[in-house]
């Protein structure tokens, strides 16, 4: 597959493209492998886990609306809907994340691949065998994505909660969203080449617009059933093309870190 990455400044039309690049990548001959064996895991877990949490939900509903009297049921249908819709969130944020993490030495090997396709280069132990060797420190990358995220999350629970301020909760949240859906997806070629995670983040911040961009969109897309499956492998092929073109734009050498 020929494709041509320049050397000038990423724009947010070129970080959309991207992401439909990636998923005609994804599913080309080169890298189905690498994408299919994601899609099963990610499928097993979200099923195991969403028929779990629908049943606890359910004895949960049905718990509550033991305790209400009669003359009060609507309020235990505003209650459990509450409840419902705040562990359903909570839920697809572990089960993306428990999926991902454990997917995360497949997404290596694709993004490997996507880089050997589009530049003729790869990173220099991304045999099989290296990246079982390597898995602690791929896991100990997931959790650095995580304790990046988690605090910034939780600023935006509080500031839901602050008088006045909490209207532009709503903003706060679309742009960690957006800057997460491009750093999670991204970070697997910056990792091949054992680029520090603060290096990355220089580098996503030299292109805000591009980077919030394509990040909205990879986050949308993770909401719609089903699509939500074939996303994340098809962001890692985006991401890795985006991470070459910062490399051209920011005139950084794969060695660096």
């Amino acid at each position: 597959m020929n494709n041509d990455i320049t050397a000038r400044k990423i724009s947010a039309l070129d970080a959309i493209s991207y992401l439909f690049e990636g998923i005609k990548m994804a599913f080309s001959k080169e890298c189905r492998l690498y994408v299919i064996i994601p899609i099963i895991v990610n499928f097993i877990i979200l099923f195991s886990l969403g028929y779990a949490t629908f049943n606890y939900i359910s004895n949960l509903i049905s718990d509550i609306f033991k305790t209400f009297p009669e003359f009060l049921i609507f309020l235990a249908y505003i209650i459990t809907a509450i409840l419902g819709l705040l562990i359903g969130f909570v839920s697809c944020y572990i089960f993306s994340t428990v999926a991902t993490i454990i997917a995360s030495p497949f997404y290596g090997l694709l993004a490997d691949k996507v880089e050997m396709m589009l530049n003729g280069t790869q990173s220099e132990d991304m045999s099989v065998f290296d990246i079982i060797q390597d898995i602690p420190r791929i896991i100990k990358r997931e959790a650095r994505k995580q304790l990046f995220f988690l605090p910034l999350a939780f600023l935006g629970l509080i500031l839901y909660f602050v008088p006045v301020v909490n209207i532009l909760s709503p903003v706060y949240w679309f742009l960690l969203t957006a800057w997460m859906g491009t750093l999670q997806y991204t970070d697997y070629a910056y990792d091949n080449h054992k680029i520090s995670f603060a290096d990355m983040q220089r580098d996503l911040k030299s292109n805000k617009l591009s980077t919030f961009t394509m990040g909205a969109f990879i986050a949308f897309a993770l909401c719609i059933p089903v699509i939500n499956l074939i996303i994340p492998p098809a962001a890692v092929c985006a991401g890795t093309k985006y991470y070459l073109s910062l490399q051209k734009t920011t005139k950084l050498e794969f060695s660096r870190g």
